[in-house]
């Protein structure tokens, strides 16, 4: 079984082609914007990581920070309660001096 193409079939392009571009201008073509979306979505994907990393980073951050304000407020709290206690203690102290009848020498 012999198998032969007729003439119609081998010839590259029909007599009638409404093409216009070179095939190799048209592979160029599609190379050259195959390779602009590509880099672009290179570019995005790191814009994506970059911004992630940085959510990431000022999370941890303000949680950092949240956590040594809640223990600084504490620690005033304690300390203006000492405060207060000592504060306390003078005038006690004041008006055990002001009431004890003052000794004449």
């Amino acid at each position: 079984m012999d198998a032969t193409l007729s003439d119609s079939q081998t010839s590259d392009a029909p007599a009638t082609s409404s093409f216009k571009s070179r095939p190799g201008a048209l592979a160029w073509s599609f190379r050259k914007s195959r390779d602009r979306w590509k880099a672009k979505c290179k570019q995005l994907k790191a814009d994506i990581k970059r911004h992630t990393n940085r959510v990431a980073d000022v999370t941890k951050s303000r949680e950092h920070w949240r956590t040594q304000a809640q223990a600084t407020r504490e620690q005033l709290r304690v300390r203006e309660a000492e405060l207060a206690a000592l504060r306390r203690q003078i005038a006690e102290i004041e008006a055990k001096k002001k009431s004890a009848p003052a000794a004449c020498p």
